[in-house]
């Protein structure tokens, strides 16, 4: 039987209260009127609303899943006991029961007296559930289906769910009476008292609201790590004795490139000091460079029925459970018709410069063949974070595996480099030094769903090294909704993604500017996540992989192809869908897949 993928609503709402921090952080413009930050705030706030609810909504159907297949093993099996292990070994389920027509009761795990009395809303045809209700302290929920004259109940644990909506939001049931939520919101407010400043999201199925509100978060003023300096030394320097000559710390060296720090000093005082050293070709500050997430706006009938998508699905699809009822972002890139030309190639590897990649999930495991931790100078690429591990998977998960999601490349391996910290946060120095190592280490293809507005020589550099090595590199354009370049997207030597939503229009964050060159969906998009998880999460972070994969594609058609071979192939088989030729939104258009691999394979 087809093995049900739990869908973690817990790690995909934790990752909202880290989002919100950075996009209100120093990525925020300068200049922008507290009135404007206050309605971008508001507009955040009902994003995180509707986040919330769609993903509680998605947790529950997998969880009715998981229910009705217990049922159907149940009813075969006649005894529970063949399923112990099963039920108890479930992240969500205390217990799953069978009650007859008399009442009487079959167990394991936990299950409430008189479960079926409490079974008094139907959330649809042949499933009901129950009021949420608290026993020893811990928020619980029943959900049972009937056959003939039994009823198989799983009494189910929300404390994951109080978890994550304990500093972000509100959950009220159908009687409008609180029963989870943040303990800096006041615990008996009524509904009609919280239209403003809350904003207010129904979830489907359950006649649950989802009330949200949240303050700006403070800007931070250094984009660097004060005390810290990048600086180049003349050849024959020793970095190590420079240092010592200089009272500083070596914390990082790759060839003459090096890092130090001062904890007395700050960096501009540092800069200063050594501006006219000569053993120096230059300095800067170890810039700060972030992922580039965020979420899109909502829409004014959002649904959590149905998947939008700009294109109708073809004919063929893959087996991965959620591919067909959430993977709108593929058949918009029409990629079925493409992977009948190629499924990519095992001798084309695509590196993901990241927080790291998770190697025991179910849908990259096998196609991670190496990585490397840039802080660390080891191979310690574990995803603390989550972000590269999603950013992996919308590449190159598995597919037709039956778990989980379809990646945009089937067969093209993974090089996992990590340089983003827990919190996704790296420098332009541990960037630069991933850059080169997988470069070296054999990439062909480069994602760097990261980035900063400031530019860095020691940087630029590295992707000139990449680049003149035939390497592709792909970056996202950033979410801040500028025209200001960041990089390494403005680059010239990279291809540059802007994010689209489901409709085909620029996402609402989604840098523009003439450096952008195509575009690709970045709202919404489910892949694979940290602790075997799947979420779905939303950004230029999101469109760029996308992009990736595709070029990895077509690589694996054509391994002959220039990097700007490969360029071209993609601008010029993209859909233009804003004004006519490439414009500074999306670029050259959509990524087309099934258009791009039979260019390169006419090559």
């Amino acid at each position: 039987m087809k093995r049900i993928i739990r869908l973690s609503a817990f790690f995909s709402i934790a990752l909202l209260a880290v989002l919100a921090v950075w996009f209100f952080s120093d990525h925020q413009q300068e200049d922008i009127a507290t009135d404007d930050t206050n309605g971008l705030q508001a507009q955040m706030d009902e994003i995180f609303a509707d986040d919330i609810s769609w993903t509680v909504h998605m947790f529950m159907d997998k969880m009715e899943d998981q229910l009705i297949q217990w049922a159907g093993d149940a009813t075969e099996e006649g005894d529970l006991a063949q399923m112990d292990e099963e039920i108890r070994d479930h992240d969500h389920f205390h217990g799953f029961a069978t009650v007859n027509e008399g009442g009487e009761m079959s167990k394991v795990g936990e299950v409430i007296d008189n479960p079926v009395e409490k079974l008094d809303r139907q959330k649809k045809e042949g499933v009901w559930i129950s009021e949420p209700y608290v026993e020893k302290g811990t928020e619980k929920l029943l959900m049972g289906t009937k056959n003939e004259s039994t009823w198989y109940i799983g009494e189910m644990d929300l404390s994951f769910v109080s978890s994550f909506v304990k500093d972000l939001a509100v959950i009220t049931g159908d009687n409008g009476q609180f029963f989870m939520g943040s303990s800096n919101m006041a615990v008996d407010f009524e509904p009609e008292e919280t239209e403003m400043p809350y904003a207010k999201s129904e979830i489907a199925d359950l006649n649950w609201n989802v009330y949200v509100h949240s303050e700006p978060t403070a800007e931070t003023e250094v984009p660097f790590k004060d005390g810290e300096v990048v600086a180049r030394l003349k050849e024959g320097v020793n970095a190590k004795d420079w240092a010592k000559a200089h009272e500083v710390t070596l914390v990082d060296e790759e060839g003459q490139d090096c890092v130090f720090r001062d904890t007395s000093r700050t960096t501009d005082q540092l800069i200063e000091e050594w501006e006219a050293d000569p053993d120096l070709y230059f300095t800067e500050p170890n810039y700060t460079v972030e992922k580039q997430t965020s979420f899109h706006q909502k829409r004014a009938n959002p649904s959590l029925e149905s998947k939008p998508s700009l294109f109708q699905p073809q004919a063929v699809s893959p087996n991965d459970e959620l591919y067909d009822p959430y993977q709108w972002n593929l058949s918009m890139i029409t990629v079925e018709d493409g992977w009948e030309v190629t499924e990519g190639n095992e001798e084309i590897p695509i590196a993901i410069i990241d927080s790291g990649v998770d190697p025991e999930h179910v849908d990259l495991q096998e196609k991670i063949i190496g990585g490397y931790n840039s802080f660390e100078d080891n191979e310690h690429y574990y995803d603390e974070h989550g972000h590269g591990t999603h950013v992996a998977g919308v590449a190159a998960a598995i597919t037709n595996n039956v778990e989980g999601i379809a990646g945009v490349s089937w067969n093209n391996p993974i090089l996992a480099v990590k340089a983003l910290d827990a919190n996704a946060e790296g420098n332009s120095f541990s960037i630069a030094e991933a850059v080169r190592w997988a470069t070296d280490n054999g990439a062909r293809v480069i994602n760097m769903s990261l980035g900063d507005n400031h530019d860095s020589e020691v940087m630029r550099d590295a992707i000139r090294y990449a680049y003149e090595q035939d390497v592709v590199l792909i970056a996202a354009s950033g979410n801040e909704n500028v025209e200001e370049p960041m990089y390494p997207a403005a680059y010239p030597e990279v291809l540059t993604v802007a994010a689209l939503d489901p409709e085909g229009g620029k996402a609402v964050f989604s840098n523009f500017g003439d450096h952008v060159d195509v575009s690709a969906p970045g709202e919404h998009i489910p892949s694979t996540y940290i602790h075997n998880e799947y979420v779905a999460m939303s950004g230029t972070s999101m469109a760029s992989p996308h992009v990736a994969g595709l070029a990895g594609l077509i690589l694996s058609v054509s391994p002959n192809l220039t990097n700007e071979e490969v360029y071209s192939i993609i601008r010029e088989s993209c859909d233009d869908i804003g004004d006519e030729g490439a414009d500074p939104y999306t670029g050259y258009g959509v990524i087309n897949v099934t258009k791009a691999v039979n260019m390169a394979n006419a090559e």
